[in-house]
This record gives structure tokens, C-alpha cells and sequence, in this order.
């Protein structure tokens, strides 16, 4: 039986609009938004923009130890979700709700109306349903230890396209291969089967795979190869990564970043080292997120690629993985 709840933007759209409305809180952030200052940074053939965001220190300070998250109530399970906070379910398994801290101008989480740890395989279907269903929305997943600030309930986020430079630069990618108008990826590599391609992504700081497939079970079977492919640290239950999808041209476009550090040193450094930088989806797609005035000020180029450098792979690292693959 094939649930007739699916949601569509335009159903989403309407839902924030209404809980701006009645929601003070959500009103009093999306508004706060239109004034948060952004700067742009050249890295070489693309760029990363930086958001001064206060409200976001709530995540990016989010203690996500064990014993933690053990001793709060879980923000995201229905009965502890503000009595404000309208929902509306998808499918059979989750919900869309508004972000009341959002990072874009459309911003929503979507969790599941139970409270299960946060693990992609077992939602990998509705995830591939959401990117359609809500497209021109881009949906993104945090691993559990590669931003999540909820890593004990499965959830997803669907955002407003574009505002993540990566949007744009992975668009570009799959719609000019072999072409050189992407000069962060000057040599992309690409396989092909069942009518679609997994492109590797490498010169791009957050360096990984990129997924385009005219069909949904072509788009599982590419992911759960690149899955299949990357280490599980020890005492984690899946890869780390950052996971993006967007659905255009009659193709899901899903792009895959492998994790290899959950915070870059500074997050735990004292004195002028320390950075309140925990990068999720957003600070991976190319949306840096700092919620100190001071952190923001003192962004430079040198200090962004030394963050994304320690917490992503190395385009050697990507490329050894890619040939690998058994669609090779």
C-alpha cells in the first residue's frame, strides 16, 4: 500500500508561510534572517560564502555526547515539538516541519515520527521521495557525527535552492562534462550505467561523488555502491558524510561528501584559536555558518581550507575510492 500523503513544496511553502504567522518564534528568526550579514570568498574556481547566524549557536554548541543526549528530551520526537509548531506527514514515516533557526529563507526538518537513531540506509527511499516530491528544494542529510545536532532521531532538511554555492557548481558539473567551465574540477572522472553517471568530484575542498539517475532504483544501487565503498570508523554505524539532493531535467542529482572529522581542531582550542565551527550540510555545501560576531570577522580564505581539509578527504583519497567502484 503506497501512502497518498506525499507533501509538495508548494504545500511546504504554504506551511511556513501560516507558521509565520502564528509562530512568534519562527516569525521573529525568519526575519532576523533578511539582516544576517554574508561575505563571499574566491577559493579558485569557486566560492564559499560565510553567514553571521546567532541563532545557530543552538547547533553549532550542541553537545552530542552520549551522555548528552541521553539526559535532554529529544527536540525532534512529536511530543516534545513546540505546541506552535504545525506538521505535515510525508509518506508513511515522516514529518515536515518548519525550522524555527533557519539558515535559509525556506528552511524545513524533516524527522521521523519515531525515535530512531539517525542512519541514511534505512531512510535512503524517502529521501530519494523527498528530493522529487519537494523539488526545486534541495534536500541534505547529516551523518551522525558529521553535523547532526540530533544524531539519536533520523531526520533529513529541505532548504531554498542556490543559497548553498554547491547547488550551482555540482548543476554545472553535470550539465558541461566533460566541459572546462568547472575550474575546481578540471579532470572529472565518470562512470555510467542504466542510464545514469557517478561523477568524481575532486579540487573542490569538500571533495566527493557526485550521483545523476533518470530512475530511482539506478540512484540506490550508485549510492549504496559509494556507501559500500567508504570506511565505518570504529564505533560508528555508517560513514561519515554529508549527503545533498536535488531533483531537475528528470534526473535525481544527489552528491555524496565523505567525513573524516566530525570538528576541526579549533572547535576545541582555547583563546584566539577557538572556532565555534561544526560543520554540517550547510558549511559542506558551501555555506560557512559562524554564530560569533568575532569567528566571523576573522574568516579568512587560509582558514576556511584549513578547516575543510580536516574534516573532508583529499582529492587522492576520492580518486582512489572512484576507480575502485564496481560500476568501473
Amino acid at each position: 500500500m503506497k501512502p497518498n500523503n506525499w507533501v509538495s513544496s508548494s504545500q511546504a511553502t504554504e506551511l511556513l508561510a501560516k507558521q509565520l504567522v502564528t509562530w512568534p518564534l519562527a516569525k521573529k528568526n525568519y526575519k532576523a534572517l533578511e539582516a544576517v550579514q554574508v561575505k563571499s570568498f574566491d577559493m579558485g574556481g569557486f566560492s564559499i560564502r560565510v553567514q553571521f547566524n546567532p541563532a545557530r549557536i543552538i547547533s553549532s554548541g550542541a553537545k552530542v555526547d552520549a551522555q548528552s543526549l541521553k539526559e535532554r528530551k529529544c527536540f525532534l520526537c512529536p511530543e516534545n515539538l513546540p505546541v506552535e509548531q504545525e506538521r505535515l506527514p510525508f509518506g508513511f514515516h515522516h514529518l515536515v516541519l518548519c525550522n524555527p533557526y533557519p539558515i535559509f529563507p525556506q528552511h524545513f526538518t524533516i524527522p521521523t515520527r519515531t525515535h530512531t537513531p539517525q542512519l541514511i540506509l534505512p531512510q535512503l527511499d524517502d529521501f530519494l521521495e523527498l528530493i522529487r516530491r519537494l523539488a526545486p528544494l534541495t534536500v541534505f542529510y547529516n551523518g551522525p557525527r558529521s553535523g547532526a545536532s540530533a544524531p539519536d532521531h533520523a531526520h533529513f532538511q529541505a532548504v531554498t535552492r542556490g543559497v548553498m554555492p554547491l547547488d550551482g557548481d555540482i548543476q554545472k558539473l553535470v550539465t558541461t562534462f566533460p566541459s572546462k567551465q568547472n575550474p575546481f574540477c578540471q579532470s572529472p572522472k565518470k562512470l555510467t550505467a542504466e542510464g545514469g553517471h557517478i561523477y568524481s568530484l575532486t579540487g573542490y575542498l569538500r571533495n566527493g561523488f557526485v550521483i545523476q539517475a533518470p530512475r530511482q532504483e539506478t540512484a540506490i544501487r550508485f549510492f549504496k555502491e559509494i556507501y559500500a565503498a567508504l570506511p565505518i570508523p570504529s564505533g560508528e554505524s555508517e560513514p561519515m558524510m554529508n549527503i545533498f539532493g536535488s531533483y531537475y531535467d528528470s534526473n535525481w542529482v544527489i552528491t555524496v561528501i565523505p567525513r573524516k572529522r566530525h570538528r576541526p581542531w579549533q572547535y576545541e582550542a582555547e583563546g584566539e584559536d577557538h572556532l565555534l565551527s561544526s560543520p554540517g550540510a550547510a558549511d559542506i555545501g558551501g555555506l560557512f555558518i559562524t554564530p560569533l560576531e568575532k569567528d566571523f570577522k576573522r574568516i579568512t580564505p587560509e582558514l576556511l581550507r584549513d578547516v575543510y581539509q580536516q574534516v573532508c578527504l583529499s582529492d587522492r583519497e576520492v580518486e582512489e575510492i572512484f576507480v575502485h567502484l564496481p560500476s568501473n
